[in-house]
């Protein structure tokens, strides 16, 4: 695997893309995150795919279509190129991986498990994250294989949706695994572990944002085991989709605080093409 390029955001996330040996390119990103909020303190995000099938209408990455899963290593090998990277430049050793770049990890499932088991005993890293649409079988073989482990693997599920019909149109993957379907797979998930599930809702302007889908997120998210985390859609020039005002963003996060625990996101390295996919993208294009 080698670097062919980076990029450093004025926030202190850094872009990197990989080149891979049959001359496929992949991400990761790595985030400084000084708040310590939402994020561990030193966290890379990397990728577990090239390319994805999911078909998120929001996401770069499925935009150049699937190629093939990473293997263990090479999932591996991008956590030590970034570690190489902080190392070099003085920054924090990697106290956390996240697997929400290209790719469902929960669809590259043995190989993501692999790395993980890698991470925390090669590397004393014992932090995960791990983002996904919601690939029930897969959520129900993570508490089955992980439950007498010691590290963290908070899950992630990407809703981004009140109503299936609008799921439907953001996430094709619904069709298979409705909301209510990954919320009873958090609320396992949840309960095997005694940690809430993070569920991610990204804001469009105008598609997702209205009060009444505040009123029926807090229907379907409240007494749930769950943390919602409110982000803006991270501008991938698809038609029809608009990132929300920062104060839209606001507005919707004071409304839903008082009825379900929540928080927002503020993407990181949005100068740098920090998005899934999107320095990928400029490379195919280019």
């Amino acid at each position: 695997m080698k670097e062919l390029k980076k990029l450093i955001s004025k926030d202190g996330s850094v872009k990197f893309l990989f080149g891979l040996h049959d001359n496929n390119a992949i991400e990761a990103l790595y985030m400084h995150d000084k708040s310590n909020t939402l994020t561990y303190n030193s966290t890379v995000c990397v990728s577990s795919q090239v390319g994805c099938k999911v078909g998120c209408a929001f996401c770069a990455t499925t935009q150049q279509g699937f190629v093939r899963n990473l293997s263990s290593f090479e999932i591996v090998n991008q956590v030590d190129k970034c570690n190489s990277y902080c190392t070099q430049a003085g920054a924090d050793a990697i106290k956390a991986v996240v697997f929400a770049g290209m790719g469902e990890p929960l669809l590259n499932y043995e190989n993501v498990k692999a790395a993980i088991h890698r991470l925390a005993s090669g590397y004393g890293i014992n932090s995960f994250e791990l983002a996904t649409v919601g690939i029930v079988p897969a959520i129900d073989k993570m508490i089955e294989d992980f439950k007498n482990e010691s590290m963290v693997i908070r899950l992630n599920l990407s809703l981004h949706a009140s109503t299936d019909e609008i799921r439907d149109s953001l996430i094709p993957f619904n069709t298979f695994f409705n909301i209510s379907d990954i919320l009873d797979a958090a609320c396992r998930y949840a309960e095997a572990f005694n940690r809430r599930v993070r569920i991610r809702y990204m804001l469009i302007k105008g598609l997702n944002d209205t009060q009444a889908d505040m009123d029926r997120l807090c229907s379907l998210l409240e007494n749930k085991p769950v943390k919602l985390v409110i982000s803006s859609y991270n501008d991938n020039q698809v038609k029809g989709l608009i990132p929300p005002d920062r104060e839209d963003v606001e507005k919707f996060y004071r409304f839903i605080r008082d009825k379900i625990d929540s928080d927002i996101f503020y993407n990181f390295g949005s100068d740098i093409a920090g998005g899934c996919g999107q320095l990928r993208q400029t490379q195919i294009a280019g």
